[in-house]
C-alpha cells in the first residue's frame, strides 16, 4: 500500500513538473507556419537561451517610447560580455538590429533562429565565436511591434500578423538615428557607444521592386570609408558575401533595387545613405554597415531563411577576417581624428558603373480589378536574365574644413543631451571668456511646407563665414575634434549637413530678430545721441542726402539710425548661428582654469 501511494505521489510530482515545464517552455519559432514572434515571445525566447547557455546574456539597455526596455542579447564564446575586454582579446563585434519597422519582421525570427543555432553549435557554427562576438537587438521598435494586425502592409506576403511601421510616438525610427527624438534612438545610441561594433546589420523588407531575388542588400556607401577600408570593402568583403550567398547558400543576392520609374529594369541606382539612416549612422563610427531588404512578395519562410543565411555568412566572414577588420577600423579611427576636411553631402557619379547579372520579370500593363485604371505589373510567368548597369559611385558635393573644436552655449540643452548620448566628449568653460571663432550667418534657407518626422526641416541653406570675437559664459561647452565621435559631431553641427541639428530645427529660435525698437520715445533718445556724436550726425546727414528714399521716408531714417548706433548691438546676433568654430591651434581648447 505504501509502495502504491509512493508511486502515485511520484506520478503526480512528475505530471506537475512536466506541466510546469510545458507552461514555462520557451516559444517555438513558427515562421515556417507564417507566424512571426511577438515582442513578448521574442524576449521569452532569448531569456530561455540566456538560462540554457553560459555563452549567452540578455540585458536591458535603456527605455523606449513604448515604456518597455530595449534589450540586447550578447553571444560570446568564452562567456565574456564586457565589450572592452572582448576587444582587448582581439575579437570583432557584430551588432544585428531587428524590427526597426515591425511590419518587416523576418529579422526578428531569423536572428532568433541564428542565435539558437550557433549556441547549440549546429553545423559547427560555434567555432565562429572564437574570433567574433555577436550582439542582437531582438526587437528595436517595441511600440510598433505591440500594435500587430493582419492588415498592416496588406500587400506583403506574410506573416499572419505584422507590426506597425512607426513607433509609439509615430516616428519612423529609420529616420531618427542622429536627431534622436525618440527614447528608442537614444537607447540605441547608448548600445552603439557601449559596443562600438565593427560590423553592423539592420534587417528590413522592401516593397519597392519585384524580381526573382529574395534578398537584396544595401551596403554602406563605400566612399564614406577611408581609402584602404573602402578598397577592402569593395574588393574583398562585398564580393565574397555575394558569392557565398550564391554558392554556399544557393540563394543569389542582388544590390537593393532602387529605380526611378517602373518598367523593365535596365539600371540600378546606388543608395545614397544619409546619416539619419541606420547604415549612415554606423558609417559615422567607421563600422562596416549593411541593411538586408528581403522582397515583400516572397513567402515569409523564404524571407526569414534568406535573412538568416546572410547573418550566418556575415558572422562567418567577420570571424575569418577579424584581424583585418579590426586593423582597418583602427586605422580609420586614427585618420578620423586627424582629418582636415569632411564631406557633408554626395552626388552620384553618372560616369562610372559596374555590370551585374539581374534576374527579373517582364513588365506588362493591365487594368486594376476595382477601379479599372491602367497599371503595370511584373509578370512572374515571364522571367528573364540580363546584364545591367549598377551605378554605385559617388563624388563629394559639399565639403567642410574641420575646426579644432566647436563651442556650444549651455542654453542648447537638447543638442547637448544628444551629443552626450552618442559618447561625445565635451568640457565646460570654467570662466566667462572671449574667444576668436569662425561664425556662420544664415543668409537664406527654405523651411519645409509640411512636417517630416515632426520637423519642418530646413534646406537650401546659404551662409557666410565671419571670424569675430564672441563672448562665452561659464558652463558653455567646448567640443574638441580629436575623438571617436568626430564624424558624428561634424555631421550634426554643420548647418549645411542634410542630417544636422540645423536641418532638424534644433536651432531655429536664433533665426528670429532681437529687441528692435519702439517708435514711442525713440527719437528723443536719438536726438541726444546725435547731439553728442558729431561723426554719427555727419554719417546720418550724408546717408540721407545720398538716398532719396531715405530722405523721403521717416521710417527708413529711424531704421538707419537704429542699425548704425549701439542700440542695435543685439541685432548683430540675428541669424548668427550659435555654434562657434575654433580654427586656431593656439586657442587652448583643453583647459580654461
Amino acid at each position: 500500500m505504501k509502495k502504491q501511494l509512493l508511486a502515485s505521489l511520484v506520478s503526480v510530482i512528475i505530471a506537475l513538473s512536466l506541466a510546469a515545464q510545458e507552461r514555462n517552455a520557451a516559444p517555438v519559432l513558427r515562421y515556417d507556419e507564417n507566424h512571426s514572434l511577438t515582442w513578448e515571445e521574442a524576449i521569452s525566447f532569448y531569456t530561455d537561451l540566456d538560462a540554457r547557455y553560459p555563452e549567452a546574456k540578455l540585458i536591458e539597455m535603456g527605455m523606449t517610447d513604448a515604456g518597455r526596455p530595449l534589450h540586447l542579447f550578447i553571444i560570446s564564446g568564452d562567456g565574456e560580455f564586457d565589450p572592452e575586454t572582448i576587444r582587448r582579446k582581439g575579437k570583432a563585434i557584430v551588432l544585428i538590429n531587428n524590427g526597426i519597422h515591425p511590419g518587416e519582421p523576418e529579422g526578428i525570427d531569423a536572428s532568433a533562429r541564428f542565435a539558437a543555432d550557433i549556441l547549440s553549435n549546429r553545423e559547427g557554427t560555434k567555432r565562429y565565436l572564437r574570433n567574433c562576438t555577436v550582439a542582437i537587438i531582438p526587437v528595436y521598435n517595441i511600440g510598433g511591434a505591440l500594435a500587430r494586425s493582419s492588415y498592416w502592409r496588406i500587400n506583403q506576403n506574410g506573416p499572419d500578423e505584422k507590426g506597425a511601421r512607426r513607433n509609439t510616438r509615430f516616428l519612423d525610427l529609420n529616420r531618427d538615428f542622429v536627431k534622436q527624438d525618440s527614447r528608442d534612438a537614444r537607447a540605441f545610441a547608448a548600445i552603439y557607444s557601449y559596443l562600438d561594433p565593427d560590423v553592423f546589420l539592420d534587417t528590413h523588407t522592401t516593397n519597392g521592386s519585384d524580381h526573382q531575388f529574395t534578398v537584396t542588400l544595401i551596403a554602406t556607401q563605400p566612399e564614406k570609408m577611408h581609402p584602404e577600408m573602402q578598397d577592402f570593402f569593395r574588393g574583398r568583403m562585398l564580393p565574397e558575401l555575394y558569392d557565398r550567398m550564391k554558392t554556399a547558400q544557393k540563394n543569389e543576392m542582388v544590390p537593393y533595387v532602387q529605380y526611378t520609374d517602373r518598367g523593365e529594369i535596365k539600371t540600378i541606382i546606388g543608395f545614397e545613405e544619409h546619416a539619419y539612416y541606420s547604415t549612415g549612422y554606423s558609417a559615422l563610427f567607421n563600422s562596416f554597415g549593411f541593411m538586408t531588404e528581403t522582397l515583400v512578395y516572397k513567402p515569409y519562410p523564404e524571407r526569414v531563411e534568406g535573412t538568416r543565411q546572410f547573418i550566418s555568412e556575415l558572422v562567418r566572414y567577420t570571424s575569418l577576417n577579424h584581424k583585418e577588420i579590426l586593423r582597418l577600423r583602427a586605422e580609420a579611427n586614427l585618420l578620423t581624428l586627424n582629418a582636415g576636411e569632411y564631406v557633408l553631402d554626395w552626388e552620384q557619379d553618372t560616369t562610372r558603373w559596374d555590370l551585374i547579372e539581374y534576374h527579373g520579370y517582364s513588365y506588362e500593363e493591365t487594368l486594376t480589378p476595382i477601379t479599372g485604371r491602367k497599371t503595370g505589373f511584373y509578370n512572374h510567368e515571364k522571367p528573364y536574365t540580363d546584364t545591367i548597369r549598377y551605378y554605385n559611385y559617388f563624388n563629394p558635393s559639399v565639403t567642410v574644413t574641420v575646426p579644432k573644436a566647436y563651442i556650444l552655449p549651455f542654453a542648447w540643452e537638447e543638442v547637448i543631451e544628444r551629443l552626450q548620448a552618442n559618447g561625445v566628449v565635451m568640457r565646460q568653460l570654467q570662466n566667462d571668456t572671449t574667444i576668436a571663432v569662425e561664425t556662420y550667418y544664415i543668409d537664406s534657407f527654405e523651411p519645409a511646407k509640411r512636417a517630416v518626422q515632426g520637423h519642418y526641416v530646413n534646406s537650401k541653406v546659404q551662409l557666410r563665414a565671419v571670424t569675430q570675437e564672441v563672448d562665452y559664459l561659464t558652463g558653455d561647452y567646448i567640443i574638441p575634434l580629436n575623438q571617436r565621435a568626430n564624424k558624428y559631431i561634424v555631421t550634426m553641427m554643420e548647418p549645411l549637413s542634410e542630417s544636422g541639428f540645423f536641418t532638424w530645427n534644433f536651432f531655429d529660435s536664433f533665426l528670429e530678430g532681437q529687441d528692435w525698437y519702439s517708435v514711442w520715445g525713440f527719437e528723443s533718445h536719438l536726438k541726444k545721441l546725435l547731439d553728442h556724436d558729431p561723426e554719427l550726425r555727419a554719417a546720418y546727414d550724408r546717408a540721407r542726402s545720398e538716398d532719396e528714399r531715405m530722405a523721403a521716408d521717416p521710417v527708413v531714417q529711424l531704421q538707419w539710425l537704429y542699425q548704425n548706433t549701439p542700440v542695435s548691438e543685439l541685432e548683430k546676433r540675428t541669424r548668427l548661428y550659435p555654434v562657434g568654430r575654433i580654427m586656431q591651434a593656439g586657442v587652448d581648447i583643453h583647459d580654461n582654469k
